[in-house]
């Protein structure tokens, strides 16, 4: 194979040789995934909701207990007595888009009636009626030196709003004892938490209270908790949605990320306003003060933007088939899109990496559309930008050009109607100003609306996909931008309909390639 063709296809090799992507900094033992408490909450998940198939869906780190897991509820399964009929274990190892996503297309290939989940999770809103049962691992926390890091930056917290989240695997912290009734307020939700009944974290509420701090708060980020510092040093967990009592708006306050420094983290931090971002990972007793929204990342991401309008064809990558709002999101890009003559093309590979999307020459620049979890658009190694749902918004809506934005959103969600980052989409707007590129200093070519039937009317010369473009020899020519499917010199295997003669059928192989049964 020569160098071209390398660049654009894999050998062999590469699939025998791959190795699991494991991040060997945090190793998850199977006590932490799967306790005796989390085994009987989803004993009793399987059996309450009558499951007869049940897929079990692992990240690749988790993939070495994968098996005793589904060993231990097959045994405990098969001697209950409630079940009247056997249920069925699968395992989900590879899935369809990324590992933080419920993977509904897999589970439906073995028609199963409920996925339980391991590991991370976007839990972003399914159009699906499959039950999901979320596990999340129960990692340690040395409330000792976190506190002490606490105090050691106490200068930062005083007489501020302090916000902790706890990523996925920390989120026991806020476990309760049942419920205590106060008074006559409908106060049923309210639970003291356990960090109450254990010595060592009762003197982690004491260090609380020294911060002196306005007010703090602790959030389970992607959960569905949180718990509020009294003025009596107990944390109280509530159950219900915390932007009612606390604003991620807020430029003043501090905030503390307990978890790794990961696309999590990341998202989270530019999803939301703070004067100072801290994050603790306890699995390496480490501290430190982190702006991730660097002036580079920046930089990078604008001029991202800038290509994405400088698009003569965008590539809509499909990463999610089952999140609400995702056709949505497409048919809004494909119109806002079409208004400035830019053509668009539905990608569905499953799990994108530079190879799969090499094979789309024509495409100027890629939009994904998937979780918020999804960090593909920021790799250096794809052969055409990457931007997301949110950056296609600031460079095809004329409404974004002339503000900078609050936050950055990373659920596209939140750019529909119904989402608080929504801006209306005018295509008048687009006809009313001028824009010239700030790669090449072109002036764009847009489409322009017809105002007898308020239809986009592109002229032939940008339908053909066409530019004038001086020569060597400073004649004007014109030159075909755009790799059409026909331009191409192969365009796929031949079926040859209707031109073959029929042949009798003939049975084929069976078994596995290693040996087949005719062997």
């Amino acid at each position: 194979m020569n160098s071209t063709a390398s660049a654009f296809s894999s050998p062999e090799s590469v699939s025998l040789e791959k190795q699991v992507e494991v991040d060997e900094t945090i190793p998850a033992t199977y006590e932490q995934i799967w306790s005796e408490t989390q085994r009987e909450k989803c004993l009793k998940w399987i059996r309450s909701n009558s499951l007869r198939r049940v897929c079990l869906q692992f990240p690749d780190d988790y993939l070495c207990h994968s098996e005793a897991i589904a060993t231990s509820l097959k045994d405990e399964l098969a001697n209950d007595k409630e079940l009247d009929n056997e249920v069925k274990i699968f395992i989900l190892a590879d899935t369809s888009y990324g590992s933080c996503c419920v993977d509904e297309i897999a589970a439906a290939h073995v028609d199963a009636d409920g996925i339980v989940h391991f590991g991370y999770a976007c839990r972003s809103n399914s159009a699906s009626i499959l039950p999901i049962f979320y596990c999340f691992p129960q990692l340690s926390i040395d409330y000792t030196k976190f506190s002490e890091y606490l105090l050691d930056f106490k200068q930062n917290f005083e007489g501020e709003t302090v916000v902790i989240y706890l990523d996925i695997g920390y989120h026991h912290v806020l476990e309760t004892e049942p419920p205590l009734v106060l008074e006559e307020k409908e106060e049923s939700l309210l639970k003291m938490t356990k960090l109450e009944h254990d010595e060592t974290k009762r003197t982690f509420l004491s260090n609380l209270k020294r911060l002196e701090c306005k007010g703090l708060h602790i959030i389970e980020y992607g959960g569905t908790n949180y718990g509020t510092l009294s003025h009596n040093g107990h944390i109280i967990r509530k159950c219900e949605d915390f932007h009612t009592e606390i604003d991620e708006l807020d430029e003043s306050r501090v905030c503390v990320f307990v978890g790794r420094d990961n696309i999590r983290f990341f998202n989270l931090s530019l999803s939301t306003k703070a004067a100072k971002w801290f994050i603790y990972e306890p699995f390496l007793n480490n501290f430190q003060e982190k702006n991730p929204l660097t002036a580079n990342y920046i930089r990078r991401r604008y001029y991202y933007i800038e290509k994405c309008k400088d698009a003569q064809t965008l590539g809509l990558i499909v990463a999610t088939l089952s999140t609400n709002g995702y056709l949505d999101v497409v048919k809004r890009i494909q119109t806002m899109a079409k208004s400035r003559g830019i053509k668009t093309q539905i990608i569905s590979v499953g799990r994108i990496n530079p190879a799969k999307l090499a094979n789309f020459l024509e495409i100027d620049c890629f939009v994904l559309i998937g979780c918020p979890f999804n960090n593909n658009f920021d790799s250096k190694e794809f052969y055409r930008p990457i931007v997301s749902v949110f950056e296609a918004e600031m460079a095809l809506n004329p409404s974004w050009h002339a503000r900078y934005p609050e936050i950055y959103v990373t659920d596209f969600k939140e750019l529909l109607p119904e989402g608080r980052s929504f801006l209306e989409y005018d295509v008048a707007d687009l006809n009313r100003t001028s824009d010239v590129s700030l790669i090449d200093g072109h002036l764009r070519v847009r489409g322009h609306v017809n105002n007898a039937n308020n239809e986009t009317d592109i002229s032939a010369l940008d339908e053909q996909n066409y530019e004038l473009t001086k020569a060597p020899g400073m004649e004007i020519m014109s030159s075909n931008i755009g790799l059409r499917f026909e331009d191409r010199t192969w365009l796929g295997l031949d079926p040859a309909l209707g031109r073959t003669e029929p042949a009798v059928i003939q049975k084929g192989l069976s078994g596995i390639p290693i040996r087949y049964t005719h062997e």
